[in-house]
C-alpha cells in the first residue's frame, strides 16, 4: 500500500514539474537555466548544450542522429576556435524501454 502511494506521489510530482518546465520554456533563456540546475531536472537527466547554426542547421535536417555526434561536432568547433555565436539546445534522457537503452530528445533551442 505505501509503495503504490509513493509510486502514485512521484508521478504526480513529475507531471507537476514536467508542467513547469513547459512554462518556464516560455518565460525565456534564464529561467530555463534556472530550471536546468534544479534536483529534479537532473534527477531526470535534463541538460543543455551550445551548439553553433552549423550544428543547428545539422540537427535541424537530421544529419546528426544522436547525442553523441552532436557534442563530437560541438568539441570540434571549440577545439579549431570556429565557436563564435551559439544557440541552446536542452534535452533531456530517458530510457527506452521497447530498445531497452537510454535516448536523448531534444526538448527546445534558444538563441543565445
Amino acid at each position: 500500500m505505501v509503495k503504490g502511494s509513493l509510486k502514485e506521489s512521484k508521478e504526480v510530482v513529475d507531471e507537476s514539474m514536467w508542467a513547469d518546465w513547459q512554462n518556464v520554456k516560455c518565460k525565456g533563456l534564464k529561467y530555463a537555466q534556472d530550471f536546468i540546475q534544479s534536483y529534479w531536472a537532473i534527477e531526470n537527466g535534463f541538460g543543455f548544450v551550445h551548439v553553433s547554426q552549423d550544428i543547428l542547421n545539422k540537427i535541424l535536417k537530421g544529419d546528426l542522429k544522436t547525442f553523441e555526434e552532436i557534442t563530437t561536432f560541438q568539441q570540434l568547433e571549440i577545439k579549431n576556435l570556429e565557436f563564435t555565436e551559439y544557440y541552446n539546445v536542452y534535452y533531456y534522457t530517458l530510457f527506452d524501454k521497447n530498445i531497452e537503452q537510454e535516448i536523448t530528445i531534444i526538448d527546445s533551442v534558444f538563441i543565445n
